[in-house]
């Protein structure tokens, strides 16, 4: 390799790694409650990538990842910090072989093994944690913090609501009862009480619970909520597909944000995200989760819905919430060694490279979604429905200064965009979500009247037809 290039791809990412080291943590909320900013009020935005077994991976093996999802420009991931899910990596052991308690209720030491002829005495005791485990968790979030990353972090996922699929802790928790439970959520938010980087992630993929699991997970929120002082004071839900998180109705009041769940085309992505922005009261949204890259018929065929591209899921959750994403691979989150190195680098991760590129080249924070928190309509045009996988989301900044739309592969034809919204003449052009380009619109600059028809133009550098339009009233 030309050692011009290595010392460009060194400025590249030393570039990256400055950008994030920088963030003051803890976060906290913005005065108008719509994006999340660190200690010195700088803008924060949510850019993050799932992770959820990394916590079966070495230091070796995180460090890896961590340095590539840098490298992408992302600044947050989501994990669960106990694993159980038999489809990811070592559950629920740690990189090291340790398991995170050591006895069952019964009092008999416990080995790990996930499956119970009485669940009631053989599960876990929350209450025995494994210091060998524990400590492995100390040095990863430790990292993280180091690195700028922010953790989404489940103290105890508890699965899909089908649970012969094993997926979480649900049973384990209702299993510990209230007491114990609520106590494990006290031990655990004191462990970590001092560290900055953390957001507390409740409940996983639960549609309904029955009156001792509700119990059981309003214990263990209780314990989490119940220590004093902690730095990581940030809560949010991922509920269950087609559901915000401040919209659950057993919990979404403990909330602080609003993340935004969707794998199903039946409830799009924009239509979920836009309700997470309008939802009252305010609360930062994000896209939480949505189909996973190589998740579909490119890859493990996990979810038919995953089909490429996978960036417009992206695009349509970034610009209907304004406060971030995050993103997932469908080989990646488990850690299966070595199969998830192979797929750090894939299309659609080079894709939310130049996303995350793109919204820390402007103001993002600015940004105020068509049709809501009193921004007029931007595309004009009656079918423009966020339902449809026709959908164009848009986004202008309060001042008139920006406008920002995405045309998804599945539009036909031109779209009409309402120039009133912006403050002065506007130059136009389209960026190539797929290679990270900009070519200038003919006839820019345009007037800051009426509206005004844009055509995209045709395919983009990978032949799908995906497009984003920006009107700024800077040339670039």
């Amino acid at each position: 390799m030309p050692r011009l290039f290595i010392f460009l791809l060194f400025l590249i990412l030393s570039a990256h790694a400055d950008i994030h080291t920088q963030v003051a943590f803890p976060l906290k909320i913005s005065g108008d409650k719509r994006y999340l900013v660190d200690q010195d009020n700088k803008p924060f935005p949510i850019l993050g990538r799932t992770a959820w077994f990394i916590i079966s991976q070495p230091d070796s093996g995180y460090k890896k990842f961590l340095d590539n999802t840098i490298a992408h420009g992302h600044n947050a991931i989501e994990m669960a910090v106990i694993t159980h899910w038999p489809m990811g990596n070592y559950a629920p052991f740690n990189a090291n072989g340790d398991a995170p308690f050591l006895k069952r209720l019964n009092g008999a030491d416990w080995d790990g093994k996930l499956i119970y002829t009485d669940v009631k005495t053989q599960s876990p005791n929350l209450l025995t944690p494994n210091e060998n485990y524990w400590k492995h968790a100390d040095d990863f979030l430790a990292y993280c913090e180091s690195k700028g990353i922010l953790v989404f972090m489940f103290p105890a996922y508890v699965g899909y609501s089908n649970e012969t699929e094993d997926q979480g802790w649900m049973k384990e928790l209702a299993a510990n009862g209230t007491i114990k439970t609520e106590q494990y959520g006290v031990w655990i938010a004191s462990r970590y009480k001092d560290r900055k980087n953390i957001v507390w992630m409740l409940l996983g993929d639960k549609g309904s619970f029955d009156a001792e699991q509700r119990n059981a997970e309003a214990a263990l929120i209780r314990g989490l909520k119940s220590v004093q002082g902690q730095q990581s004071v940030q809560y949010t839900a991922e509920s269950f597909s087609g559901q915000n998180a401040a919209d659950n109705a057993d919990f979404g009041n403990e909330m602080t944000l609003n993340g935004s769940y969707t794998w199903e085309l039946k409830v799009p992505v924009p239509f979920i995200a836009r309700k997470a922005y309008a939802h009252d009261p305010v609360l930062p949204s994000f896209l939480l989760e949505e189909p996973y890259d190589e998740e579909g018929p490119d890859g493990n065929n996990y979810n038919p819905n995953a089909t490429q591209p996978v960036r417009r899921f992206q695009w349509w959750g970034w610009l209907s919430t304004i406060g971030g994403y995050i993103s997932g691979n469908g080989y990646v989150w488990q850690f299966v060694d070595p199969v998830w190195q192979k797929h750090l680098n894939t299309q659609a991760a080079l894709d939310m490279s130049r996303l995350n590129s793109f919204i820390r080249s402007i103001n993002w924070w600015q940004l105020i979604p068509s049709g809501l928190n009193g921004m007029q309509t931007l595309i004009v045009d009656d079918n423009n429905i966020d339902t449809s996988a026709a959908y164009v989301p848009a986004a202008a900044a309060k001042d008139g200064s920006l406008l920002v739309a995405y045309i998804p592969p599945a539009h036909k034809g031109n779209i009409i965009v309402n120039m009133s919204v912006l403050s002065s003449k506007v130059f136009a052009y389209w960026f190539d979500p797929a290679n990270g380009k900009y070519t200038a619109v003919t006839n820019s600059p345009f007037n800051n009247t009426g509206v005004q028809s844009f055509i995209p133009p045709g395919k983009n550098s990978t032949g799908e037809t995906d497009w984003v339009l920006v009107l700024s009233v800077k040339k670039r």
